[in-house]
């Protein structure tokens, strides 16, 4: 679960749309009306985690990759929200969709994104340390060490604009990485 993400800041209009997608072509719409849309015409509503996302995850929570993780608004940057592809739930728990294998797809709310907007600033980089240390290396799949860290580190700190800007302009955020 190491591949690419993206973070997508969409208006109400596109968050709804994308909803009323049907789940089975979820997938190829993300891929030609969101993502080919907003890395040509709306850059500035698109950040990239490149593969950060799973290790980002992780040092903002609990140290697992877990979309049950309730503690807000931190466990919403990546996994947190609706989940719209890639994961199904099955006696109120989430299992990978061996159907929608190639993507996983959540959705913030606007108000979600405030919290996370709000947040993600006050969170240090010695926090994030301490979460980034407790990962069980057995299910990381990646190596954790200084040089993980802080591409991690770097790629958090990138996205502070993102998220301040979405915040500000109430828009829907939607994760979404290649698996």
């Amino acid at each position: 679960m190491r591949d690419l993400a993206v973070l997508f800041a969409l208006s109400k209009e596109e968050a709804e749309s994308f909803k009323t997608v049907p789940r089975a072509v979820r997938s190829d719409y993300m891929h030609d009306n969101i993502e080919d849309i907003f890395f040509d015409e709306h850059l500035e509503y698109t950040q990239e985690l490149e593969t950060s996302w799973d290790a980002m995850h992780r040092m903002l929570t609990d140290g697992s990759l877990n979309v049950q993780n309730q503690h807000p608004p931190l466990c919403n940057v990546i996994l947190g929200g609706e989940i719209l592809y890639g994961l199904k739930m099955e006696d109120h728990n989430p299992i990978y969709s061996e159907e929608e294998s190639d993507q996983l797809i959540i959705l913030k709310t606007p108000e979600q994104v405030r919290e996370i907007a709000e947040a993600l600033p006050k969170r240090t980089k010695e926090a994030c340390r301490m979460c980034y240390d407790r990962i069980d290396s057995r299910n990381y799949g990646n190596e954790k060490n200084d040089e993980d860290f802080e591409y991690t580190w770097q790629w958090l700190q990138r996205s502070l604009v993102f998220w301040t800007r979405a915040a500000k302009e109430k828009r829907y955020v939607l994760f979404a990485a290649d698996q």
